[in-house]
C-alpha cells in the first residue's frame, strides 16, 4: 500500500513538472506579450503640395498688361534724318507676374480742351507679346516736332499739352498713364506734336 502511494504521488509529481516546464512556452506562442507598433496610413503616404494661387496666376501668358504693372517711358530722340523715329515710347513690365501685351498702344496728346493728337499703328501685322517681370518693348514713334515752311503745328509749342498712354484692351478701369518726354539723357523737354504720331513695329528687349 505504501509503493501504490508513492508510485502514485510520482505520477503526480511529473505531470506537474511537464506542465509547468511547457505552459509559458505556450502561452508566449499563442499571445505575445508586446505587439508590433502600427503605422497610420496617411504618413505612410508622401506629403502633396498643391499649387499657390501667385504661380498658377503667374502662368496665365493670357492676362493683359495693365497701366500699373508697366512703367512707361518717353525719349526724344536726337536722330534729325527724315526716315529716323521722332521718339521711343517705352513699356517696361514691373509686375511680379508675365502679362499678354498683344497690340498696340495708344498715345493721346492734348491740351486742355483744345487741339489733339493721337497715336496710329504704321502696319496691320498683329501684335502679341509676353513680358516677363523686367521685360520691355520699345515703340519707335514717327511725327514731325516741328513745322515745315509755312505750315504749322496741332500742338505748338507754347501749348505745354498733356499727354497719356493707354496699354492694349485695357478695362474700364484701366484709365493709363501721364508721361513726360525727355532726352535721351532723362531730361525733360517741351512737347511739341505737329501731326498724328505713327507708332512703329515693336522691339522687344
Amino acid at each position: 500500500m505504501a509503493r501504490r502511494t508513492a508510485a502514485v504521488s510520482a505520477i503526480s509529481l511529473a505531470v506537474v513538472v511537464a506542465a509547468a516546464a511547457c505552459g509559458p512556452e505556450h502561452r508566449g506562442a499563442a499571445q505575445p506579450a508586446t505587439k508590433p507598433s502600427r503605422t497610420p496610413e496617411l504618413t505612410a503616404k508622401p506629403s502633396q503640395t498643391a499649387p499657390s494661387p501667385s504661380a498658377s496666376a503667374g502662368a496665365r501668358p493670357g492676362a493683359a498688361c495693365g497701366a500699373k504693372q508697366l512703367r512707361w517711358r518717353l525719349t526724344r530722340l536726337a536722330d534729325k534724318s527724315s526716315k529716323a523715329p521722332t521718339a521711343l515710347l517705352s513699356a517696361t513690365n514691373i509686375g511680379t507676374l508675365r502679362c499678354a501685351f498683344n497690340g498696340y498702344p495708344e498715345l493721346h496728346a492734348y491740351a486742355g480742351k483744345g487741339p489733339a493728337v493721337w497715336s496710329e499703328p504704321m502696319s496691320k501685322a498683329p501684335v502679341r507679346l509676353v513680358l516677363n517681370h523686367g521685360n520691355a518693348v520699345d515703340f519707335p514713334l514717327f511725327y514731325p516736332a516741328s513745322p515745315v515752311a509755312g505750315g504749322s503745328c496741332s500742338i505748338p509749342l507754347d501749348d505745354d499739352p498733356r499727354i497719356e498712354v493707354l496699354p492694349p484692351h485695357p478695362p474700364r478701369t484701366d484709365y493709363g498713364a501721364f508721361l513726360q518726354i525727355t532726352d535721351p539723357h532723362g531730361r525733360q523737354v517741351s512737347p511739341v506734336f505737329c501731326d498724328t504720331v505713327h507708332m512703329g513695329a515693336p522691339r522687344m528687349r
